[in-house]
């Protein structure tokens, strides 16, 4: 097929979800005051006060998040204390500490910080990561055997073990100890775990329920180091590189702790002198000053292709290493992963779409499947299905002989969790969290699932709008420049929780519009004056993009360098058509 044939499918142009453009409610005066009181510009002033700041110690937190003010008291995290003190008895036992994390950034990087510390205090210890393909996600009876045989006193789990019962029951028989490190959905079955932290148990509710796991292994950190004597002389704040990296990644809210832990943890991965770390960015391209962009497009995928593609140790492998000659060799492993991980996803996604072409609607939720689909990007493909038709969308391949293993992926407003349980008659085994989520399901009751699947989507869309843009304030095109876009920066990290300011622009001409390798589209912007380039990223048409067009936009200014000159370029949300203005 043709890249021209590629563009003009006829359900990419009728199926592709376009966001509609909404505003959010200003507040000009209380604006005036932040522009003054801060020395921003108007515009910047008016995206904090729609957000809902005002003045005060809020927005100052906001602007300046500092360890000492920015986070939450260790102690007022459930059991923390318990779990010190069982660290501190398995030490004095003189036995070793098993770490199990998932084979996610999330669960790595919480694993590798609590590996390094241990190492940094003498402590025996050893990091496991399940094997996707093999066990599957969370804890398993082989990896509990081996750690008995090896006669460690203590499992510890980073990212998983809260569905765990099962398991957690076996190492107890086995002799072992169990501490649980989770921040997944709590069900009503009591863990057996000697210890159990998880922020979303009754009676906890720590930092608003929204830490990742990283986070989660980097308040452990700083609990052990008030426990241990031997800790004394570690700092906490020398974990932040590693705990950022999960805080990112997993996509949690980037507000409260986990916007103090990504921002105090990007500026210490600038200059982070582990050698993984180092050898990560080289091959990330990531160079001096680190983004959330950096990380969740540059080095998160990297770290994320090892699991998906071969085995999570791998990055355990890089991220605990001393040796910068090890370290350089597995990062250009990983960058290798990662091609093969984007080749196969390219291919699982356009198989995908297919499948959905075939039916010729659009359920109100899409559940596909395929015994040669790779179980390392069913997550990844799910989420861009999500992102082009805003369906709930299910991926599933083959697990085992009549078994399909797969992932979920929401909307805005629809929790996986809730819906995957509503419908768990069908399913052998399910987990995750509000946006996302995994099961496994017999082949035989693909179907069942399937039709009970989107008949719970159909239930929770009515309750739902559908896609759209809300943008934190108008702008005039003569407001968007370069000097916006570093002020812009005082903001950051953005991700969830706090994104990039989205501005409103109206009554531009379209002047072209190209499609660039086939994945994105470019535009030319006018307002008669001033000119802008639009960029719209895997997307491939839009039907307001016509070259003479008038149409509103949403968009997030960024800058581009090229040949030695910066401009502004608009990132572009949604676009709307509109009537040519009046002369």
């Amino acid at each position: 097929m043709t890249a021209a044939a590629k563009r003009e499918r006829p359900y990419d142009r009728v199926q592709t979800a376009h966001k509609a453009i909404k505003i959010k409610k200003q507040n000009l005066e209380e604006s005036k005051k932040i522009a003054e009181a801060l020395k921003l510009s108007e515009v910047a002033a008016r995206v904090l006060a729609a957000r809902g700041f005002t003045l005060g110690a809020d927005l100052d937190s906001f602007m300046n998040p500092t360890l000492k003010d920015g986070l939450p008291d260790p102690q007022k995290l459930k059991n923390l204390d318990k779990a010190c003190e069982l660290i501190q008895e398995i030490i004095a036992a003189k036995k070793g500490i098993a770490i199990c994390c998932d084979f996610d950034v999330d669960g790595l990087s919480g694993g590798a910080q609590v590996h390094h510390f241990f190492k940094s205090i003498g402590v025996h210890s050893q990091v496991f990561v399940p094997d996707r393909f093999e066990d599957g996600y969370g804890l398993n009876e082989k990896m509990i055997q081996t750690i008995a045989a090896e006669k460690f006193g203590l499992l510890l789990t980073v990212d998983y073990g809260t569905t765990n019962i099962k398991e957690l029951n076996q190492a107890r028989k086995l002799g072992l100890k169990t501490i649980v490190v989770d921040h997944h959905h709590v069900g009503e079955i009591k863990t057996p775990a000697d210890v159990f932290i998880n922020p979303n148990q009754k009676g906890c509710g720590f930092a608003k329920k929204v830490l990742s796991a990283a986070g989660l292994a980097w308040y452990l950190i700083a609990g052990l180091k008030k426990h241990l004597p031997e800790a004394a002389s570690v700092d906490p704040k020398s974990y932040l590189d590693l705990a950022c990296l999960g805080t990112i990644c997993d996509m949690v809210p980037l507000i409260g702790a986990n916007r103090v832990i990504a921002k105090r943890g990007l500026e210490l991965l600038g200059s982070t002198t582990r050698p993984g770390l180092m050898a990560l960015k080289n091959v990330s391209g990531v160079r001096d000053r680190v983004t959330c962009s950096d990380v969740g497009f540059g080095m998160g995928p990297r770290l994320n292709a090892a699991g998906r593609m071969v085995h999570g140790s791998v990055v355990i492998d890089l991220l605990t290493t001393s040796d910068s000659n090890v370290s350089t060799k597995v990062a250009q492993r990983l960058n290798k992963l990662n091609v093969e991980r984007q080749d196969t996803e390219a291919r699982v996604k356009e198989c995908a779409l297919e499948q959905i072409r075939q039916r010729g609607h659009l359920p109100a939720g899409l559940v596909v499947w395929d015994k040669d689909f790779h179980t390392g990007v069913v997550g990844i493909v799910a989420q861009r299905i999500v992102e082009n038709f805003y369906r709930p969308t299910v991926v599933l391949g083959v697990d085992t002989d009549g078994v399909y293993k797969g992932s979920v992926r929401g909307i805005k407003g629809f929790n996986v969790v809730e819906a995957l349980t509503a419908v768990g008659e069908h399913l052998i085994k399910y987990g995750g969290h509000e946006g996302a989520g995994g099961l496994s399901v017999e082949e035989s009751r693909l179907d069942d699932f399937a039709e009970a699947f989107i008949r719970e989507c159909e239930v929770r869309l009515e309750k739902l709008g559908g896609p759209a843009a809300e943008a934190d304030t108008e702008v005039n095109l003569s407001e968007v420049d370069l000097k916006l876009v570093e002020e812009f920066q005082k903001f950051a990290p953005f991700g969830m929780g706090n994104p990039n300011p989205q501005l409103l622009v109206k009554n531009l001409r379209v002047l072209e519009v190209k499609v660039l390798k086939d994945t994105h589209l470019k535009t030319t912007l006018t307002d008669g004056k001033r000119f802008i380039n639009g960029l719209m990223w895997r997307q491939t048409s839009h039907p307001a993009l016509v070259a003479g067009a008038h149409v509103n936009v949403v968009c997030r200014p960024d800058s581009s360098t090229y040949n030695g000159r910066t401009e502004v370029v608009a990132n572009l949300q949604a676009i709307e058509s509109t009537a040519a203005p009046k002369e």
